[in-house]
């Protein structure tokens, strides 16, 4: 146990291993990125990511009192353009809305063990890894917050003050 608590779990991002499967989740998200143009490539590209990144926002507020109403992941044009997803809550709150709308964050711890935990594995990047590659590369573009995702954080902005002011205390203390 000791052993665990003084080890670096992300040592193996710096082999060159850990780089070219890195590289190969990087180079997935840059496809991402260009297949937006492409209308229901880039959508069914995306769709893990969307249902990933709605489900943890549906989640968070189920378990902070947000009563989540609604839970859509089907894309629907707006005048800026598509949004790919939304969940609708009928109780989001000072005490709950930064946690709500920040939720989907969480999958970048995910995303980071496991790109370290099949870094440390692969013996050579094939069609499995590759597939991994592209659920870690999902993960991270569901951690991506939209607009609307910052907004409803904002309701909880006074938090956000607080720890800001909180934290700057105690850094002028020391």
């Amino acid at each position: 146990m000791n052993h665990l608590l003084h080890t670096n779990h992300f040592e193996t991002l710096y082999t060159l291993r850990g780089a070219l499967y890195a590289g190969a989740v990087l180079g997935l998200l840059g496809l991402m990125g260009a297949f937006r143009r492409l209308g229901p490539v880039f959508f069914l590209a995306v769709l893990p990511a969307t249902v990933a990144h709605e489900l943890m926002h549906w989640g968070v507020a189920l378990l902070l009192n947000g009563r989540p109403e609604s839970f859509r992941v089907i894309p629907q044009r707006r005048n800026e353009g598509y949004v790919l997803g939304a969940v609708r809550c009928a109780n989001v709150r000072w005490y709950n809305g930064l946690f709500i709308g920040l939720a989907p964050l969480a999958w970048l711890a995910v995303a980071m063990t496991l790109l370290d935990w099949r870094a440390r594995g692969v013996a050579a990047i094939g069609i499995r890894e590759l597939l991994w590659a592209y659920i870690i590369a999902c993960l991270v573009y569901a951690a991506i917050p939209s607009w609307q995702d910052i907004k409803v954080a904002l309701v909880s902005s006074w938090l956000l003050v607080t720890l800001s002011i909180v934290m700057a205390w105690d850094h002028w203390i020391r």
